[in-house]
């Protein structure tokens, strides 16, 4: 039951951000007032279940007293930490020319610590939204930033600087109730890259000169007749010495089964912490549907497509203090030397709700666990589950 129930609301909350804001007045091109139906609910290994609401306010130079500007803000209370939280953005266009923009942005948030995601400054703020997370963050920042389109290439270059704290127990990695402790103040330069065939590279260095961040991806899809075979390729590295907060979380959907791209449903919370990882995910399924049936009153439909996948990923811990000793992550976490193998098979688009396909998808784990569970809560090595994927026309 409960797990049904987390089904319910993950997929909700999801469909709420991939639909992403529903507009209350105006034009998407003018000034307008959003309510963002990803703040809702949100659902973290921190928090559990966050309850609140957003709105969102875009403003057009020709419609507004301002520059053109974005700012959001949500307050929510989280069920498991017992705490309230707000979040607030305001970024605003400085100058623009035909091909750049620079742009400046203040925020205060939290943030899924270094969880393998690359930043996208060409679709604006992007406060915490229903992505699963086993770490957090507290940050108080502001950056400045340029970002250009020339030919097939897109880049961008911010500076950010501020405070932030973390959120986690160092006694207790992966949960904790408390308030934010061990504030920092930092600086952070970033270099963002992205191309039009599907690469993308984001590198990320910290103010103390030893923290940084490498992370790149590729994404492809491939017609092949009546199939089309969808290859996404992901790896990142991190120097020995980051801080347990500046890893990568590779993570996965193990309390919210929903099956979404090359997400891992079988992993457990703290299984693949690592400072160095590689991913590949292949998934073949039928370039159209079996069928496609859809009633604009009820805004339901069904348009199915069967898909298999395969993803694989290999991580390590690696690195040692200055006596010698292993840093704590790799005694408490224990890399995944071994790497994973997950099959998946399932259907696609059963139902279609607006933008979004909803199915079901079978995933099962082929390689042996490696790392300790906390609480001796071990995942199952198969699951069932919803998937969900954005329609495309």
């Amino acid at each position: 039951m409960k797990r049904s129930l987390l089904i319910l609301f993950y997929l909700t909350a999801t469909l709420g951000a991939c639909g992403q804001y529903l507009r209350l007045t105006g034009d998407t091109a003018r000034t307008a007032l959003y309510l963002d139906l990803s703040k809702l609910w949100n659902y973290n290994l921190y928090e559990h279940s966050r309850w609140g609401g957003g709105l969102l306010l875009s403003t057009h130079p020709k419609q507004f007293i301002f520059k053109q500007i974005d700012a959001e803000g949500y307050l929510g209370y989280g069920t498991f930490d017992e705490q309230w939280k707000y979040g607030v953005s305001l970024a605003e266009h400085l100058h623009c020319s035909n091909n750049g923009v620079f742009y400046q942005r203040a925020q205060k948030d939290y943030f899924a610590a270094a969880n393998r995601h690359i930043d996208n400054p060409w679709s604006g703020t992007s406060l915490l939204s229903g992505f699963m997370s086993r770490r957090m963050v507290e940050m108080h920042c502001v950056t400045l930033g340029y970002r250009m389109d020339l030919n097939r290439w897109r880049w961008a270059a911010e500076i950010t600087f501020g405070k932030r704290g973390h959120l986690f127990d160092e006694n207790n990695l992966l949960y904790a109730r408390q308030t934010p402790i061990d504030f920092e103040r930092f600086g952070c330069l970033r270099l963002l890259l992205r191309h039009n065939s599907g690469f993308a590279a984001q590198y990320e260095l910290f103010s103390d000169l030893k923290t940084m961040r490498l992370l790149a991806e590729y994404s492809r899809s491939i017609p092949l007749s009546f199939l089309k075979l969808d290859l996404y390729a992901q790896g990142g590295i991190t120097p020995k010495n980051n801080a347990y907060i500046d890893l990568f979380d590779l993570g996965g959907t193990w309390d919210a089964p929903v099956y979404i791209g090359s997400n891992f449903p079988t992993v457990s919370p703290n299984e693949f912490t690592s400072n160095t990882f590689g991913l590949l995910s292949m998934r073949l399924c039928t370039a159209k549907p079996l069928y496609n049936v859809y009633s604009t009153l009820f805004n339901v439909g069904s348009n199915p497509r069967p898909f298999v996948g395969l993803t694989a990923l290999w991580g390590s811990m690696w690195g040692q203090n200055a006596d010698g000793t292993k840093i704590i992550e790799t005694l408490v976490l224990q890399a995944p030397y071994k790497g994973l193998l997950e099959p998946v098979v399932g259907v696609d688009g059963i139902v279609r709700w607006g933008a979004a396909d909803l199915g079901v998808a079978l995933a099962c784990r082929i390689t042996p666990r490696t790392a300790t569970y906390h609480q001796n809560q071990t995942p199952e090595n198969l699951i069932f589950m919803l998937s969900l994927t954005l329609a495309v026309e």
